[in-house]
């Protein structure tokens, strides 16, 4: 019988089965080629169905309501800056496939011994709701899709049992889950960005804190 084919993990370097999504010693998710084959799949998908990679799709997403719901006074403060992508807590927002509602953003503590975060760091979680309203189906993707910045730096996702948000949605059904971070304790601004079009890079900005 041959051995099983092993790898080195992105992040600690421990040595980890070939095919291993997750790292059993830090947890985090080997991420590298599957993004790119994500991406690729997208583009045969969009150049299939005759759509042009100049395409305004999702370019002005709008805010079409509130669920009257807000950040507590540890996340966010009242003075929030308003700009046309820019969107707070509670906020529901419109693009060409989806309805997005901005459920809540939160710290997040983990039991889980070996997923902690490092010290000064702490994990936040942003939690929402995705509803394809497009005739087509829709994907989205925590891995793919979003993307974290404290005080301006990339900051590392992490991933737990409480609920992804990636699916695959038909016309009309809804998924809701939740994206985490790992962050500095003391950072004066945090955003989570969901890029609604691989070829424009158009993005849509969540606020999770602002300024004093």
């Amino acid at each position: 019988m041959s051995e099983e084919k092993m790898k080195n993990c992105k992040y600690c370097h421990s040595e980890i089965p070939a095919k291993a999504k997750i790292c059993p010693n830090c947890r985090k998710k080997q991420k590298g080629i599957m993004k790119w084959i994500i991406i690729g799949g997208v583009l045969v998908l969009i150049i299939g169905g005759g759509k042009a990679a100049g395409s305004s799709k999702d370019k002005n997403p709008k805010k079409v309501g509130s669920t009257g719901a807000s950040t507590s006074s540890d996340n966010t403060s009242g003075d929030t800056k308003e700009t046309h992508n820019e969107f707070a807590v509670g906020d529901i927002v419109e693009t060409d496939d989806f309805r997005i509602t901005y459920i809540s953003a939160e710290d997040y503590v983990s039991d889980n011994e070996f997923m902690q975060p490092k010290e000064g760091n702490k994990f936040i979680k942003a939690t929402f709701e995705f509803e394809n309203i497009s005739k087509d189906d829709q994907t989205v993707s925590s891995m793919v899709d979003f993307n974290c910045y404290a005080d301006g730096y990339d900051m590392e996702s992490r991933y737990f049992d409480d609920g992804d948000l990636s699916a695959t949605l038909s016309s009309g059904k809804k998924t809701q889950g939740s994206v985490y971070y790992e962050v500095p304790v003391n950072a004066q601004e945090i955003t989570i960005e969901y890029e609604t079009n691989y070829f424009t890079q158009d993005k849509i900005i969540f606020d999770v804190l602002k300024p004093q």
